[in-house]
């Protein structure tokens, strides 16, 4: 084939795709309004955790006394002039969950097959654990901005956009650094990620570098204010409590870890009892990921997710389990994909000129994910709502006074 034939028939395909974005636009935009309606309702109550976060973000004046989280109390002031409900908070939570999962599905598109891609975003964005922190309207989510901001990088690095896209990083950094914890994650990021780093960033024109650092200041010029006016929000940011010791540091770390694979601490606002993160089959092809990346240690991305696996530790030793938890939660759904890949290869090595068997296999790992989806599903939208615990927390009015 020749160049101008090769050039003609990649147009073509690409014509091709882009007519099937306003399909794909209209599913996902459906998609997105069903989890909405459905989610946001679960539980029916409010909690006073809610309640407080709608008056946070209710002026720019409160924003001003704690302006930690800016980003999304701002997101959530914007929701709340259409409904006087914390049904409006929930969708601004919503909002950032589904850019999350866009995000892992692009990562794990880049990684992996499309179909690990998509069977994991589904375990994802189904998990029970997960569900309850992307409609909790608190500002506990906006740490998948973690998570989105990897995926920015990730296009950074392999994409073709040199003009806008550096200068959106940098400026997506300062926009992160409001969420509390971020310093952690920055400082361990560079220091595991900084070769790559700085491959990413270049051939970027230095324009697009200023306007975005200047533009980050800009951002960022807020919240160095308010810690020069209150010390006390520099340890909030720094996730320091006012007092811990150092005996419990490594017990409060290993609490992390058993998080997802043993139990949980009792956590009424976001969990049924005890009960892990993950269920047997996710739990089970997370071991298995685990142990595919331990063959791929070079891998950038192995050596990223062990540097936020070090950040999630870090955070939870500090007492904040919670919060390390959810930091990690699209994380190690990215090693899940790793065990996915796994499984399937090891399939295809069985039968690796039988397209029935091939297909047998894939039908196989789906029906194992679409099971693990529909207890995770049971377990938040029946279980969890109905226990008393939960009941005794979420009894506030909806309505915001």
């Amino acid at each position: 084939m020749s160049t101008t034939q090769n050039k003609a028939h990649k147009l073509r395909a690409r014509t091709a795709y882009i007519r099937q974005y306003p399909v794909r636009a209209l599913v996902c935009l459906l998609l997105l309004v069903g989890l909405i309606a459905l989610v946001t309702y679960v539980p029916q109550g409010a909690a006073a955790t809610e309640r407080a976060t709608a008056v946070q973000s209710s002026s720019f004046s409160e924003l001003v006394k704690n302006p930690t989280n800016t980003p999304y109390k701002l997101l959530v002031m914007l929701l709340t002039t259409f409904s006087s409900s914390i049904l409006a908070v929930r969708a601004a939570s919503i909002l950032i969950l589904c850019a999350t999962t866009v995000a892992l599905y692009y990562s794990l598109r880049h990684w992996h097959t499309k179909t690990v891609a998509i069977l994991v975003s589904g375990l994802f964005v189904t998990n029970s654990f997960v569900l309850a922190v992307g409609r909790l309207g608190t500002p506990l989510v906006s740490v998948f901005g973690w998570f989105i901001f990897t995926a920015l990088l990730l296009w950074q690095v392999h994409g073709n956009s040199n003009k806008i896209l550096p200068g959106s990083v940098i400026l997506a950094v300062a926009i992160m650094l409001y969420t509390p914890g971020s310093l952690w994650f920055f400082a361990v990021f560079l220091a595991f990620y900084w070769d790559r780093f700085k491959i990413a960033f270049k051939y970027v024109k230095p324009q697009s570098v200023t306007l975005g650092v200047l533009g980050a200041l800009v951002v960022f010029g807020p919240l160095i204010y308010a810690f020069v006016q209150d010390t006390s929000l520099l340890t909030q940011w720094l996730l320091i409590p006012e007092s811990f010791t150092v005996a419990t540091i490594a017990e409060s770390a290993l609490q992390v870890p058993s998080n997802f694979i043993y139990q949980m601490r009792a956590n009424p606002l976001l969990n049924v009892g005890m009960l892990p993160v993950f269920d047997l089959a996710t739990g089970f092809l997370f071991l298995l990921g685990l142990y595919a990346y331990s063959k791929k240690t070079r891998l950038d991305r192995a050596r990223l997710l062990i540097a936020v696996a070090l950040i999630g530790l870090i955070i939870g030793s500090f007492g904040d389990h919670t919060t390390a938890t959810v930091v990690l939660l699209p994380f190690v759904f990215s090693v899940i994909g790793a065990g996915v890949e796994y499984v399937l290869d090891m399939w295809h090595d069985v039968f690796p000129r039988n397209p029935y068997a091939k297909s047998f296999g894939v039908l196989l790992v789906s029906t194992v994910v679409l099971f693990g989806s529909y207890y995770q599903l049971t377990r938040f939208l029946v279980a969890w709502p109905q226990t008393p615990e939960t009941k005794q927390i979420y009894d506030q009015p909806r309505i915001i006074e």
